[in-house]
C-alpha cells in the first residue's frame, strides 16, 4: 500500500469540498445549516418532509460535485507527479505506476526484499503447525482488543515491517514442572523488538539446521531455493510470556513432549549465549476493562497467554478461568485479581481426545454460575475443543462474537511440535 498523499485535499464534507473546489452552491460558515431551506437561519420549528427532502436533494447534488472534483484534483497530482518521475529518467508501467524495480529488474529486486523480510516470508515445509505449535488463528472468529462495543481490533498487531529479523540470545533456561522449558532471550538485538500491549502477543521463531554452521539474520528465500526439503528453515509461532522493558529481556514458555517436534527438543538443550531469530510479535487479545466478566479456558499451549491476562486484569475484575495440563506438577503459580476464580483440570497424561475436561467443564456451567452482562472470553488450545465451545458460548450462553477471542493452536493428531 502507497503511503497518504498530504498535499491531496481530503473531503472531510462534501460542502468544504465543494466550496474549496470553487462551487458557488456550496454555503459559507456564515449561512449556516439553514442556507437553501427557504426558512430563515435560526428558525426554532422542524421541517416538514417535503423541505427535508429539497435539503436532502440540493445537498446529494452537491456532494456528488465535490466528489468528482476531488477525484479530479487528486489525479491531477498523480499525473504531474508521473511527469516528474518520467522527466528524470524513470518509467511508467502500463497501469500508471512507476517501474518499482529499478534498473536491477524483478528478480534482483527479490532477492534484495528476501533478505529485508526474512522471516515473515518463510513457512515451514510440513505444512504443519505441530502438537502444542501455535496455528494462528484456525478457528479465530472474534475480534479482541477493546472498545464502546468491545473487542474491535480485527488486524493482528503485528508490524508488517517487522518482516526483518529480531535477533537476540538465550540469557538463562529454567525447567517448569514436567512439562515446560522457560527460556529469557535477551542481547543487543532487543532495541530491534517492538512490544504491544495484547496479552496473547508471541513471535514466529525461525529455526535453522544447525549442521549448517549458519549465523542470523538468515537469508530464508535464498536458503529455500538452495537446500533440499529436510534442511530447509522452519518457524514455529510461540507466545510472549512476558517482556521486561528495563531489563531487555522477552520471556518464553515451551511445551516439552520428549524428543518429537522442533522446537520442543531445541528448547530442552538451548544453551545460555545459544542464538534466536524471529519476527514478531503480533498478537490479537487483550482483556477488555468495560466487560463485566472474564472467561479464559486454554490447554498448555494457552498457559502463558492465560497467565499474562489475568496479570492484566483490573483489581476489580470478574471472571473464571479453567486451564487443563497433565498433573498438579504443571500448574503455574499466578498473579490473579481476587474476584477471578483459576481451575485447574488435570488429564492425568498426555493429551487425549477422550481426557480433555475442557469443554465440558465449561458447558457444564450452571446458569446461576454464568455471569451476568457483558462477558470477555478467550478460548484458545487444541482445535476440536475451541470450535466445541464456539457453538456453546455464542449459540446456547448468548455471548457476542465481537466479545470472543478463539482460536487453535494446535489440532489433535498432527505432528508433535
Amino acid at each position: 500500500m502507497g503511503s497518504t498523499d498530504e498535499n491531496v485535499p481530503t473531503a472531510e464534507s462534501p460542502e468544504t469540498a465543494s466550496a474549496a473546489a470553487g462551487n458557488p452552491a456550496a454555503p459559507s460558515a456564515a449561512t449556516g445549516p439553514a442556507a437553501g431551506s427557504g426558512r430563515p437561519a435560526g428558525g426554532s420549528s422542524e421541517p416538514n418532509a417535503a423541505e427535508a427532502y429539497e435539503r436532502y436533494r440540493a445537498a446529494r447534488e452537491r456532494y456528488a460535485v465535490a466528489k468528482y472534483e476531488y477525484k479530479a484534483a487528486q489525479y491531477a497530482l498523480k499525473a504531474a507527479r508521473l511527469r516528474e518521475q518520467v522527466a528524470a529518467g524513470g518509467t511508467v508501467s502500463k497501469r500508471g505506476k512507476r517501474d518499482k524495480y529499478g534498473k536491477h529488474g524483478k528478480d534482483d529486486h527479490h532477492h534484495r526484499r528476501s533478505h529485508r523480510h526474512g522471516v515473515r516470508q518463510e513457512r515451514s515445509d510440513d505444512g504443519q503447525y505441530g502438537q502444542y505449535g501455535h496455528a494462528d488463528g484456525d478457528v479465530r472468529d472474534g475480534v479482541t482488543g477493546h472498545g464502546a462495543l468491545g473487542p474491535v481490533e480485527t488486524r493482528d498487531s503485528s508490524d508488517r515491517r517487522k518482516g526483518r529479523q529480531v535477533v537476540l540470545d538465550v540469557v538463562s533456561t529454567e525447567r517448569l514442572g514436567e512439562h515446560f522449558q522457560r527460556l529469557t532471550l535477551g542481547g543487543r538485538g532487543f532495541a530491534d523488538f517492538r512490544d504491544n500491549h495484547f496479552t496473547d502477543k508471541y513471535v514466529k521463531i525461525l529455526f535453522v539446521d544447525p549442521a549448517l554452521g549458519l549465523t542470523p539474520p538468515y537469508d530464508v528465500q535464498a536458503l529455500r531455493k538452495s537446500l533440499p526439503k529436510h534442511q530447509r528453515p522452519v518457524r514455529r509461532t510461540y507466545t510472549v510470556h512476558s517482556v521486561d522493558d528495563e531489563a531487555g529481556t522477552v520471556v518464553i514458555d515451551f511445551v516439552l513432549h520428549g524428543d518429537s517436534g522442533v522446537a520442543g527438543p531445541w528448547a530442552a538443550a538451548a544453551q545460555v549465549g545459544d542464538p534466536v531469530a524471529f519476527a514478531g510479535p503480533g498478537g490479537k487479545y487483550a482483556p477488555d476493562p468495560t466487560a463485566d466478566a472474564h472467561l479464559l479456558v486454554g490447554d498448555e499451549s494457552a498457559l502463558p497467554a492465560i497467565s499474562a491476562a489475568l496479570a492484566a486484569l483490573p483489581d476489580g475484575a470478574v471472571g473464571q478461568a479453567f486451564i487443563e495440563v497433565g498433573g498438579p506438577a504443571d500448574e503455574w503459580e499466578l498473579t490473579v485479581p481476587s474476584g477471578v476464580e483459576v481451575t485447574w483440570l488435570h488429564r492425568g497424561g498426555e493429551y487425549r481426545l477422550g481426557r480433555s475436561q475442557l469443554a465440558a467443564t465449561v458447558e457444564g456451567i450452571g446458569r446461576s454460575e454464568w455471569p451476568a452482562g457483558r462477558v470477555h472470553a478467550f478460548v484458545h488450545g487444541e482445535k476440536s475443543m475451541v470450535k466445541r465451545l464456539r457453538r456453546h458460548l455464542t449459540e446456547e450462553r448468548g455471548v457476542d462474537r465481537r466479545m470472543l477471542s478463539l482460536s487453535s493452536y494446535w489440532t489433535y493428531g498432527q505432528a508433535d511440535d
